[in-house]
């Protein structure tokens, strides 16, 4: 099935009604860029498979903003090759809704059934696809339309499991390898949901778990019965409780309140017995600091105070006489220093008269005895004056001294003695007015300091009895709260063994279910295994196939000086199937399974393109025995477009072959070489010029046929 015809209005750049003759072996597509080369072809791909996937499904902007009416309408002529009837295509987008009918001889097909109609007639693998528009547009994209800005695509951009998968769509394996997808997203699934499931049992089984251990603690607490708990004791009980002054009544033995009634009561009864031990220690506190006080002895601070008056006073007396002989020997020492003051005087002018004696006095000038006077002069110089006696000192003050000291040494011992003794008086105060405190608290007042020992040991007795009996009752308390207790442990036993029963149950059930789940997980694995092993070994039997032509195709465009073989790679990595290109020397023996890391972006293009057409050429019914090519003059260096033409030269007897360019010169060479070489072949030229806002200007020509076969000449 082959392009007859195209009808545009509103698709993209044409937005009034233009029609295209197809029906010819070779189309070329004649256009300045914006002329509408690109949505020309792009038409073709939505008519059929209401897809194009580089814009987005039902793209808005399919329609022409400058439509007459609003919509885009494509209509699409296929011929057959297996008969003359045409189908008919019509496909109308509004920018909401689309709608589309196909025409067959045996009728017309509108909506749903017209989709499904088409992918019957165009790609019958596609109808068990889970989108079979995708599908189809994803078959055509590969092998059939070759986007001008998605040359490299397949090659670069698409990952290695996209390119196997677009290569088992094309090979017939498309559903085997969905279905594994398919499988493996349920299977995934179907992992999530079982492990999901094993979470959800943890709580389970950490539940049975606790109650194991529950049960192995109570069964090792048990322990055998002392008997039943006896009304008769039970009520005693509650009566001393209640004389004790609990306020708390009484509840029958049998009810289930009763346990924790004991609890509330022995609760009480703790409380009562610590009040009643705190208040016993009050007392022997007490008791201990009255026998403390009788071994006080009672001070009386008088006498002290009086022989302190005393010796204050005989200080007093001591300390005149003292200053009174302080004051006589300051006096005598006074006349000692003017006595010797002088006598050193007498002996200086002694000294002085002796080195001037003459026989007159150097003084009076008169006469005198000179010898008798050297004399007394020496005796003067010698001595001092001779007349002057030494006053002595009396002894008499180092012993008052010691008197006082003696005596200010026993005032300050008395003194000592008379605090200590008031101190003490004090003591026994405050410890007296504490006592009477601590009575006042304790809430009794003895008549008198004689009877408050006696009212002591009667208050301690009470006391004593008072705890003796609470904690009797306490521990009745606590004998019935553990025969009850016991006897609700049983209960409690019998319970968790039911329980427990009932888990394991439900747990082993469960558990069941989880194996069952498991197994099909484990053979739904071994069917995906199956798959991945059937669809890898479909695809790499074609890849094989058409590596020779990929080779041929390729060795003809000469892509590379130095890397002239190319093949497929096909594997299966994680569970995945990989399609990989691989370019390599067969001199150096060098390879490379990543092309865009040797090859130039020219290069890359021209591997793309040989791709294109090997995948084109060698499927065995491709959905459309065409070849469309959008301005591959854009993509590929001069050399290797010129090995293109070659190609494509010998390719037109194989496929229809739709080619656009924008360059005139190329243009008028590709009508040169994909002429005609008989009368009942066709080649057509389709000329787009002058783009407007109602669309470019069409202008169609045939090419004539060629007038003379090619001859070979050699020379």
């Amino acid at each position: 099935m082959r392009l007859h015809s195209l009808e545009l209005a509103g698709f993209r750049g044409f937005a009034t009604e233009q029609a295209f003759d197809l029906d010819a072996d070779a189309v070329v597509v004649v256009g300045a860029n914006g002329n509408g080369k690109t949505s020309l072809f792009d038409a073709v791909l939505w008519a059929i498979s209401g897809r194009i996937p580089r814009l987005g499904t039902e793209d808005p902007h399919l329609v022409c903003r400058f439509s007459e009416t609003g919509q885009a309408r494509v209509v699409l002529r296929l011929s057959r090759t297996d008969g003359p009837s045409p189908i008919t295509i019509k496909r109308v987008f509004d920018g909401q809704q689309t709608g589309v009918s196909v025409e067959t001889p045996d009728g017309t097909s509108h909506g749903p059934e017209a989709e499904g109609q088409l992918i019957q007639l165009i790609w019958k693998e596609a109808a068990t696809a889970a989108s079979p528009s995708d599908a189809l547009a994803t078959v055509l994209t590969r092998s059939v339309y070759l986007q001008q800005d998605l040359v490299r695509q397949f090659i670069d951009s698409v990952t290695e499991h996209e390119r196997f998968t677009a290569v088992s769509e094309l090979v017939g394996a498309g559903r085997v390898t969905e279905l594994q997808g398919e499988l493996e997203r349920a299977k995934a699934a179907w992992t999530r949901a079982t492990n999901s499931r094993a979470a959800d049992l943890q709580p389970l089984r950490s539940r049975l778990s606790i109650m194991e251990s529950r049960l192995a603690e109570l069964k090792a607490r048990q322990v055998p019965t002392e008997g039943r708990v006896d009304d008769a004791a039970w009520k005693a009980w509650w009566g001393q409780l209640q004389a004790a002054g609990l306020e708390i009544s009484p509840v029958p033995m049998a009810s289930r309140e009763a346990p924790e009634a004991i609890d509330a009561a022995i609760k009480q009864l703790d409380g009562l017995r610590r009040a009643a031990e705190r208040r016993q220690y009050q007392l022997d506190s007490l008791t201990r600091d009255l026998d403390g006080i009788t071994a006080i002895p009672k001070a009386d601070p008088t006498p002290i105070r009086n022989r302190v008056g005393l010796l204050r006073q005989q200080i007093a007396k001591t300390r005149k006489q003292v200053s009174d002989e302080q004051a006589r020997v300051a006096e005598i020492r006074q006349l000692q220093t003017d006595l010797k003051e002088k006598s050193d005087q007498i002996r200086a002018l002694a000294g002085l008269a002796l080195k001037h004696l003459g026989k007159k006095c150097p003084v009076c000038d008169q006469k005198y005895d000179i010898k008798s006077t050297r004399a007394r002069l020496e005796l003067l110089a010698k001595s001092g004056h001779p007349t002057s006696a030494d006053p002595s000192v009396p002894e008499t003050l180092p012993g008052l001294l010691a008197i006082l000291a003696s005596e200010e040494k026993q005032l300050s011992a008395a003194e000592l003695e008379l605090r200590t003794a008031e101190q003490s008086a004090k003591d026994r105060e405050a410890i007296e007015l504490a006592i009477e405190k601590r009575f006042e608290e304790l809430g009794f007042k003895p008549k008198g300091m004689a009877n408050r020992d006696p009212s002591l040991r009667e208050a301690t007795a009470a006391t004593l009895a008072q705890i003796q009996a609470l904690v009797t009752a306490q521990r009745t308390g606590e004998t019935f709260s553990l025969r009850l207790s016991r006897a609700g442990e049983e209960a409690t036993v019998q319970e968790l063994r039911r329980e427990i029963e009932s888990a394991r149950a439900k747990l082993q059930e469960q558990d069941k279910n989880l194996e069952s789940r498991t197994a099909a997980g484990d053979e739904a694995q071994q069917v995906i295994e199956a798959l991945r092993e059937a669809a890898s070994r479909v695809v790499t039997e074609r890849v094989k196939e058409i590596e020779p032509l990929l080779g041929d195709i390729y060795s003809r465009i000469d892509v590379h000086p130095a890397f002239r073989v190319v093949k497929f790679l096909a594997s299966v990595i994680r569970g995945k199937g990989q399609l990989a290109t691989v370019v390599s020397d067969p001199l150096s023996e060098v390879e490379s399974d990543s092309p865009g890391l040797v090859l130039s972006s020219s290069q890359m293009n021209a591997l793309a393109v040989c791709v294109f057409l090997s995948l084109n050429l060698g499927v065995a019914r491709p959905p459309l025995e065409t070849a469309i090519l959008d301005d591959p003059l854009q993509s590929l260096d001069d050399i290797n477009l010129l090995g293109l033409i070659d190609l494509l030269r010998r390719t037109k007897d194989q496929r229809q072959l739709c080619i656009s360019t924008h360059d005139v010169r190329f243009g008028s060479l590709l009508a040169r070489k994909l002429r005609p070489r008989s009368p009942t072949q066709r080649t057509t030229v389709i000329e787009l010029d002058a783009w407007s806002r109602t669309g470019p200007t069409v202008s169609t020509h045939d090419v004539k046929c060629d007038p003379a076969p090619i001859r070979l000449i050699a020379s």
